[in-house]
């Protein structure tokens, strides 16, 4: 289970950055302009009902007022709204996010829930960006308390009720994740994108994340929003290069290797084919071969139809291949790819050559270099291939 998936999907439950845009867009004038109204079912009459802004690293407080005998109220700030994320907070326990400003006039519909929690369930007009926002929060939502439900209980469980509940979990995420790309796809030029954002991951998500802030960077780049998603992008990318591991139990000099059995296998983030990141660490809880590769390296190409046929025929029991490429042209590596049938998703490069980072952090000095990972991410074997990679998979799958 990837909790640190959970947890990007987690954070986004709390609100604590609505946040506000850049200047004011020109646009037609709208009658009550600046005016936010609506109907709360659900509470009592003179419920406080709180607008506030993001100021400062902050949320400030803009406009209060109380809920009429039907739930109704309205709301004018004192000074005009610029563009960006607002929150209108019932009675200190129910938000309700907008992306509005003084242009324009939302009205706001809901039933609010018992207790505290979020309102699932609101119909926003006037304000095009908040109502987008709100469609995607509505289908959001469900998927993210079921989630947040399975987390919380899994610990008191049986293994096998862990197992079933570990594979919802997961399924959960996959959700998750698709529901919010597919949101950026469809909407690509409105700030409502950016909450969609901030629930993916950037290091396996780059991809999203480059088009989402290159698609704002002219109208909304000014925000808070958009900056925190942008020095977040922007530190993954940084962060790329192979963290700081244990020292290996053991050196293994002469071996082309820095670790050996028994060590746990470093972490490896880099670009796939796509440019989108990718790391090992996403695929614990499989039986994973590192291949050190290259398009140039005629032995490695000799050997892939072997890795090619193991795949094949140990996939769909819990097999993956990991290929590290040692390539510094990508049109080259990507050819020999599709030349040689590499059918697996997990190729990466970061077109170094030698001084490719995965590489140098395990010291590999030749290559065709295997080295067999278990469920675990400990090493089971290195410098593996052909007949010996198939009967050690043929042991662990047994």
């Amino acid at each position: 289970m990837n909790f640190t998936t959970v947890k990007i999907f987690i954070s986004a439950i709390s609100f604590l950055t609505f946040l506000t845009g850049c200047s004011l867009i020109t646009t037609p004038e709208v009658e009550n302009a600046g005016l936010i109204s609506g109907t709360f079912i659900g509470i009592d009459e003179e419920t406080p009902i709180m607008l506030r802004s993001f100021k400062n690293g902050s949320l400030i407080k803009v406009a209060q007022c109380v809920s009429g005998v039907d739930g109704t109220f309205s709301i004018t700030p004192e000074k005009p709204l610029r563009q960006g994320y607002h929150q209108l907070i019932i009675d200190k326990r129910w938000p309700i996010v907008l992306i509005t400003d003084s242009t324009e006039a939302p009205i706001v519909s809901a039933s609010v829930p018992d207790g505290k929690g979020y309102i699932i369930n609101s119909t926003i007009t006037g304000s095009a960006s908040s109502e987008l926002l709100a469609t995607y929060y509505g289908e959001l939502m469900p998927k993210q308390d079921s989630l947040l439900l399975i987390q919380n209980s899994i610990r008191t469980l049986s293994s096998e009720e862990k197992t079933a509940a570990t594979k919802i979990l997961n399924r959960l995420i996959i959700e998750l994740e698709n529901l919010s790309l597919e949101f950026i796809k469809s909407n690509a030029e409105s700030p409502a994108t950016l909450a969609a954002l901030e629930n993916l991951s950037p290091e396996k998500h780059a991809v999203a994340y480059k088009s989402v802030l290159k698609s704002l960077s002219k109208t909304y780049a000014d925000s808070h929003y958009y900056t925190m998603l942008k020095t977040k992008y922007e530190k993954s990318i940084s962060q790329r290069k192979i963290p700081n591991q244990p020292p290996p139990k053991k050196k293994t000099s002469g071996k082309n290797s820095t670790y050996a059995v028994g060590d746990v296998a470093p972490d490896i983030i880099m670009n796939n084919t796509d440019g989108e990141t990718i790391r090992l660490s996403d695929l614990k809880g499989k039986i994973v071969l590192i291949d050190f590769w290259a398009s140039w390296c005629g032995p490695c190409r000799r050997e892939n139809p072997n890795l090619v046929r193991a795949y094949e025929k140990y996939h769909s029991k819990g097999f993956e291949v990991f290929s590290v490429s040692l390539d510094s042209n990508k049109d080259k590596w990507i050819k020999a790819i599709e030349k040689d049938g590499l059918a697996w998703d997990n190729h990466v490069c970061d077109l170094q050559g030698w001084r490719n980072e995965a590489s140098r952090a395990y010291g590999i000095s030749s290559i065709p270099h295997a080295i067999l990972v278990g469920k675990d991410g400990v090493i089971i074997r290195t410098h593996i291939r052909g007949a010996a990679l198939e009967t050690e998979l043929d042991k662990l799958f047994d």
